[in-house]
């Protein structure tokens, strides 16, 4: 097989695994050797070829960390060099003192001749090398010049440096005595050895205790566990080799080691600490922390306290390890990646932050990381993934994740026993059911739903669930994007709704503290947070923690690269996730972005859609507006619906606003305690939102009937559970929810292209939908079970019954078990059981028999109640 890395390279490599840990002799070769060899030199920087092939591929430049000899990622050169990339390293002597700046320079004009021969470049800094890299690719991309390189991968940047206290403690090691020179070792066996290192120890102790405070630093339990299992199996081996050296010395052959000849592996690895010393001598540590690293950070973070728009950053892969002891990377996500999000072009789905690990210490470039699959998968050399399609590829549930949803929304609809009544399109008659609610798909065109929104959008998971079970299809609602992580990251990505907000100088740089003091403080501060189980906040992150992504099940943090497609047939239990459509959880169900675009195509496609023109104004209402509706003067849906000669349903749903009470905006002289309870308790208003630094404005083009209703962010009021209990005739906790739709309204007969009449179907849309709240505010007053002591003792005793209830159209039409006889729940649901719904549809709410029982109505073998009679 031809050779990966240049000659040099294979060399120093051959029989080794590159383990700098424990290959210590590997180590002190490719610092000497390698480093004297020719390099391309561009000021102070040196530069090698690693990998054996030139001129193909893209140039990947390894930029090393502080000790800049660009060796300790050796165990990743042979991967990445076998995907083809031509691998380069830069290193510089420890004699050098360039400042930071212009190492920045230098670093700029090696990359930009690359650039100028037509070659792609991807910039992969460590450490310090991370914080240099950062720089290069900010200058690099200056003036909006986003496509100078490839991309940038950052593993464990020391842009964390400012918030450590090594400034400090760096000082200190440096002041350790360095002592004389050393002459070579004399010993000749490998108990002379030992005492020789004891001696030298004394005779040098930077080298020896400040290299022990660097490894158990930098090297993680493992790789230090690695380390000791190496120095004592190598010491057993020496024991075993003198023994046998012993008893065969009288032989012809000599067959041992002689006694006069030290074990080179324990030599190595007892000398390592004078290596990391020639590597990194005082002097030229103390000057890398000042001039190098600190200088770097203070650099580094102006450039990005900058308004966004100066820079362009390439695509980036941020690779942090959450058990970095020496600097603070498993932190350092939350604070720089809002930061490169704004500068790096396409925004957040061309950033990618991976978790290392929590056991995974500041150098994980060893061979537990696999860095070329980590470039490989980045976005660097991935395409952000499409926008997902949320019309056109939905699957209607299975019967398992109806199963699973229904469980997750039962906990609402046990308090709330929704009840669902319709008009039936013939005779105009009510009846307790959806049997009133056309199928789009039996008539060959699409349905509109358009109604009220409840209070907290607490009616969707039982609307839709029990379309689901009666009707054999969801209706396609328009959800608000705050909905669907995805949208919100191309939002933030793409759009000025969020702002680009300066990184803040907070009080420690107000005041004026030197770098050191100001570090070792906020080092000091985290700690004391980290120890006090408190997780520190970080007002910069612009979303709100929903929209953050998710560890994925390999324990890697990925952000960016796209929406991720979940499938809508998943039976992952998602609790309240599913009634409140958090992190998607509307998508499975059918809920899409309201767009323009997806209510077009939800028409041309003739679905069944869900439409609440009032939107979050609704649901977010305050304490004197409740079951008031807030839609747009301005509208065209109307038109778009009657183009594609759609049927609308108005309805009306109460219920929600009654089951709370809302949280009193002024507290007079008890003020000060309203602002001391926690945010959700102190009460908020839609009229005056409190200030987040979370906030959204979707511009519709004026087509959506909720699109001003978008242009604020949501701002959820301040409620607490209503007491006493509800009654028959007054609100309270555990009120009843109740739905009614209308007669559908056809609009074949309406041209689009007349406005005048469809401004009239819509102001008749209005007035019915208000007309079916106030008819549902009427009679369920004459409910003797909206009671909710005495509909919760009914539906125990009812419960007796165990019926399974089966789906009533569509795919999964006849879907159920009559002979499974599982144990009742509290309530009576679709199947007979709330809390199990194995193999049948059921969404533990009451069925039809049994709602249309608890209102009055008699149950579907055909006798008749007083009580029915009254609330219909």
């Amino acid at each position: 097989a031809s050779a990966l890395l240049n000659p040099a390279w294979e060399r120093a490599m051959k029989g080794k695994t590159g383990d700098v840990w424990t290959e210590p002799q590997m180590f002190a070769d490719m610092v000497g050797p390698l480093n004297a060899a020719d390099a391309q030199a561009v000021g102070s920087l040196r530069f090698e070829r690693v990998s054996a092939q030139e001129g193909a591929g893209d140039v990947v430049l390894y930029v090393p960390g502080v000790d800049f000899a660009g060796v300790s990622a050796a165990q990743q050169f042979r991967g990445l060099a076998r995907e083809g990339h031509e691998l380069w390293r830069c290193f510089v002597g420890p004699e050098d003192r360039t400042p930071f700046e212009t190492m920045v320079r230098h670093l700029e004009v090696w990359v930009r001749n690359k650039i100028a021969a037509g070659r792609r470049v991807v910039l992969l800094g460590e450490s310090f090398g991370g914080l240099l890299s950062l720089a290069a690719a900010l200058r690099l991309g200056a003036g909006g010049r986003a496509g100078a390189l490839k991309g940038l991968v950052l593993v464990n940047p020391a842009t964390s440096f400012e918030r450590t206290p090594w400034s400090l403690l760096g000082r200190a090691l440096t002041a350790l005595p360095l002592g004389d020179p050393l002459p070579p070792l004399a010993a000749r066996t490998d108990l002379e050895l030992l005492e020789e290192t004891r001696e030298r120890l004394l005779q040098t102790p930077y080298a020896y205790l400040g290299s022990m405070a660097l490894a158990a630093s930098v090297a993680d339990p493992a790789q230090l566990g690695r380390i000791a299992s190496k120095v004592v199996t190598t010491m057993f081996q020496s024991q075993r080799e003198d023994s046998s050296t012993f008893s065969s010395s009288s032989s012809a052959d000599g067959a041992g080691r002689s006694d006069d000849e030290v074990n080179p592996m324990l030599r190595s690895f007892l000398t390592y600490p004078e290596q990391i010393a020639k590597l990194l001598p005082p002097d030229t540590v103390r000057f890398r922390l000042r001039a190098w690293l600190r200088d770097g950070c203070e650099s580094v973070s102006s450039e990005l306290r900058l308004s966004s728009g100066r820079q362009s950053l390439p695509p980036t892969l941020l690779a942090l390890s959450g058990g970095d002891r020496l600097l603070a990377s498993g932190t350092e996500g939350k604070r720089l990646g809002p930061l490169l999000e704004r500068r790096i072009s396409g925004g957040r789905k061309r950033l990618q932050v991976v978790d290392l690990g929590p056991d995974i210490g500041h150098a994980p470039l060893d061979g537990r990381t696999d860095l070329a699959k980590l470039l490989r998968e980045s976005p660097v050399y991935q395409a952000p993934a499409s926008s997902r399609d949320y019309v056109k590829n939905y699957e209607p549930p299975t019967l398992e994740a109806l199963e699973e949803g229904s469980k997750n929304i039962e906990a609402i609809s046990s308090l709330v026993s929704p009840v669902f009544c319709s008009v039936d399109p013939a005779t105009g008659a009510r009846a307790f059911g959806l049997a009133g609610v056309p199928d789009p798909a039996a008539i060959g065109r699409p349905v509109i739903l358009v109604g009220n929104h409840q209070l907290l959008a607490l009616d969707l998971g039982p609307l839709v669930v029990e379309f689901l079970v009666e009707k054999g299809f969801a209706p396609r609602g328009l959800a608000h994007p705050i909905n669907f992580p995805d949208v919100i990251s191309e939002l933030i990505s793409d759009s000025t709704a969020f702002p680009a907000e300066p990184e803040r100088l907070g009080p420690l740089d107000a005041l004026g503290l030197p770098f050191e003091l100001r570090a070792t403080a906020r080092a000091s501060l985290e700690a004391a947070q980290a120890l006090s189980g408190g997780e520190q906040r970080d007002s910069r992150a612009a979303a709100p923690p929903m929209l953050r992504r998710r560890p994925s099940e390999a324990g890697s943090t990925s952000t960016g690269g796209g929406g991720s497609s979940s499938s809508s047939s998943s039976t992952s239990n998602n609790g309240v996730e599913e009634n409140f459509g958090l992190n998607g959880g509307f998508a499975k169900w059918g809920a899409v972005p309201v767009t323009p675009r997806n209510f077009i195509d939800l028409l041309a496609r003739g679905e069944a859609i869900l439409l609440f023109p009032g939107g979050t104004r609704e649901a977010c209402h305050g304490p004197y507006d409740k079951y008031k509706l807030f839609w747009p003067e301005k509208t065209d849906f109307v038109r778009a619906a009657a183009k594609y000669n759609a049927i609308v349903v108005p309805f009306g749903s109460v219920g929600s606003a009654d089951n709370v009470q809302f949280i009193p905006q002024d507290w007079g002289a008890l003020e000060p305690l309203r602002m001391a309870l926690p945010g959700p308790l102190r009460g908020g208003s839609p009229d005056k939102p409190t200030a987040s630094p979370f906030s959204l404005a979707v511009k519709s083009g004026g087509l959506m009937p909720v699109s001003e209703s978008l242009q604020t962010p949501p701002s959820f009021p301040g409620v607490v559970p209503r007491l006493p209990t509800a009654s028959q005739d007054a609100p309270g906790f555990g009120d009843r929810f109740y739905f009614s739709f209308g007669k559908p309204v056809d609009l074949s007969d309406i041209n689009p292209k007349d406005r005048e009449s469809c401004d009239a179907v819509y102001e008749e849309l209005q007035h019915a939908v208000e007309g079916e709240i106030s008819w549902l505010l009427q009679a369920r007053t004459r409910d003797p079970y909206r009671d909710f002591l005495r509909r919760q003792a009914y539906e125990r005793i009812a419960n007796l019954d165990n019926a399974p209830r089966t789906v009533g159209g569509g795919p999964l039409k006849g879907g159920g078990d009559p002979q499974l006889r599982p144990p009742r729940s509290v309530l009576p649901s679709l199947s007979g059981d709330g809390s199990c719904l194995r193999a049948h549809a059921a969404h533990g709410v009451l069925s039809s028999d049994r709602a249309a029982d608890a209102c009055g109505q008699a149950p579907r073998t055909g006798q008749t109640s007083a009580s029915h009679t009254q609330f219909m």
